[in-house]
């Protein structure tokens, strides 16, 4: 894959002046870079710094140029995000959302799949998707275990609640992940592609605004993928089951909530107030309301001095210091349980960005670029959104959904740049359908971790999966389209005329 990426280097249409040697190199190191990470040839962080280690050798660019992207900070948002996701975990307060979801539902087959669903959506809009599938995975196995000794339903709906369970598990951390900017990698690195058109004076997308776009598309989604999958993929009894006040037992006693869930969850409410209000917020007409960041910063920099990142880190250092109100644990989070952060993760997030940062200063941005300006206005543009967001689907069934990222969210950025569009009209369709990797195990990693319990084979996960990614991509482009789009001030209207 390397060498053919350098091959083709020499076949682009690079703009007039510009060497094809950075370029062919560059797009070597890419070719190189990815081919590791779908493999796993070397492990995923030593893959990840190979753009560290090659580009500068290859004249490319500089360390200096490069450790930029190592220390973006999207990175930082990512980091102190895992610290409240394991202060989540360490206190079990986690556990108690997830069973308060099923308990809520009652002992009813369908039920409990969609509660497993809900309970994946929900938790996954503020931990990684990852994270999720790892928490719920223990409790969906007892679940089934214990539908499986009751002995209530036939082989064939026992396995179908088993695959369902796991299914709604890793579907629904991959859909949660979507609705808000912390939820999966691919929307941090929509946000560090999009950050060098803020600084040249677009309109930057807050939290808040992003939270508002999708998280309306992601719990819909949920919804009817926990319908469908339950009803036509993996069809299970909707009556109760005759034992089931069993399962519902643990939820029950939970008991009151500790010290350290309350102080976690309020730690974890203050993060995320301060992350919907930090920019500010265009009514229209001209009506802005300020963020806080507003009244604290320089003038000249209010749109960008401050970082969520920086609020993810203030974050992480409280829960360093508060205490944790247990014997057993001094604070709610200590340095013994924050070294099992996945560093790999942050690399990778660090090397997509690196080498999307190289892409401009070689040249290679504008040459994509102008690979795509034909296609503008060839075909109606819903038409092309659709397009575009069902080749991304099929591209993320085989590769890592921050694999696809990576890779795409530049060249349709600058693409769209030289096609005189708003780049955001094809970079929020390919962030989100990057995502919608719903039928292979190998698709993302919530997939790979559930069908690892045996409890899902490949023809079901299949199965449910390639119904999800039809009708992800069904519900994405008029969402997108008289949702996202008008609510975010992306115009549209050039993609039906060939640039404006």
């Amino acid at each position: 894959m390397a060498v053919l990426c350098w091959w083709l280097g020499h076949y682009l249409p690079l703009p007039a002046g510009t060497e094809s040697g950075p370029a062919c190199r560059l797009l070597f190191v890419t070719g190189l870079t990815t081919s590791c990470w779908l493999l796993n040839a070397i492990p995923i962080a030593a893959a990840s710094l190979l753009p560290l280690a090659l580009l500068p050798l290859l004249g490319v660019q500089s360390t200096d140029e490069l450790t930029r992207g190592y220390g973006h900070p999207i990175l930082w948002l990512f980091g102190g995000g895992f610290v409240l996701a394991q202060c989540i975990e360490r206190c079990g307060l986690h556990r108690r959302l997830a069973l308060r979801v099923v308990g809520a539902l009652g002992p009813y087959p369908r039920r409990l799949v969609l509660g497993f669903f809900l309970a994946a959506t929900l938790v996954s809009m503020w931990i990684n998707n990852t994270a999720v599938a790892l928490l719920l995975l223990p409790i969906g196995s007892v679940l089934v275990h214990r539908m499986q000794n009751l002995g209530e339903l036939s082989a064939k709906a026992q396995a179908n609640f088993g695959a369902g369970v796991m299914c709604a598990i890793a579907f629904g951390a991959s859909i949660g992940g979507m609705a808000t900017p912390i939820g999966t990698a691919p929307n941090a690195l929509f946000f560090a592609a999009h950050e060098p058109l803020v600084a040249a004076g677009a309109r930057p997308v807050s939290f808040l605004a992003w939270m508002l776009a999708f998280a309306p598309y992601a719990l819909l989604l949920s919804g009817l993928a926990g319908w469908l999958m339950v009803r036509i993929a993996l069809p299970l009894p909707g009556a109760r089951i005759r034992r089931g006040d069993e399962l519902l037992r643990e939820a029950r006693e939970l008991g009151r909530w500790s010290k350290g869930e309350v102080r976690s969850a309020l730690l974890f409410g203050f993060a995320v107030l301060l992350w919907t209000t930090r920019g500010d917020v265009q009514l229209g007409a001209g009506s802005v309301v300020h963020g806080w960041a507003h009244y604290l910063v320089p003038v000249g920099a209010r749109d960008r001095f401050i970082a969520d990142g920086s609020i993810a880190v203030l974050a992480a250092i409280l829960a360093f210091l508060i205490p944790a109100g247990t014997p057993d644990r001094a604070r709610l989070v200590d340095w013994e349980t924050v070294r099992r952060m996945p560093f790999d993760l942050l690399l990778l997030l660090g090397g997509g960005i690196a080498l999307a940062n190289a892409f401009e200063p070689t040249g290679l941005s504008a040459a994509f670029g102008l690979m795509v300006k034909p296609l503008v206005g060839s075909c109606h543009p819903a038409l092309l959104l659709f397009l575009l967001v069902i080749a991304i689907t099929l591209l993320s069934e085989v590769a890592s959904n921050t694999a696809c990222a990576t890779m795409l969210l530049p060249i349709l950025r600058d693409g769209a740049v030289a096609a005189n569009l708003d780049p955001l009209v094809l970079m929020l369709p390919a962030v989100l359908a990057s995502s919608c990797g719903f039928m292979l195990p190998i698709a993302t990693p919530p997939n790979t971790i559930v069908f690892a319990s045996r409890q899902v084979s490949f023809a079901q996960m299949a199965r449910a999966g390639v119904l999800l990614d039809v009708l992800a991509a069904l519900l994405l482009v008029p969402m997108l389209w008289w949702w996202a789009f008008p609510l975010l001030g992306v115009e549209v209207g050039s993609l039906a005329g060939g640039g404006r």
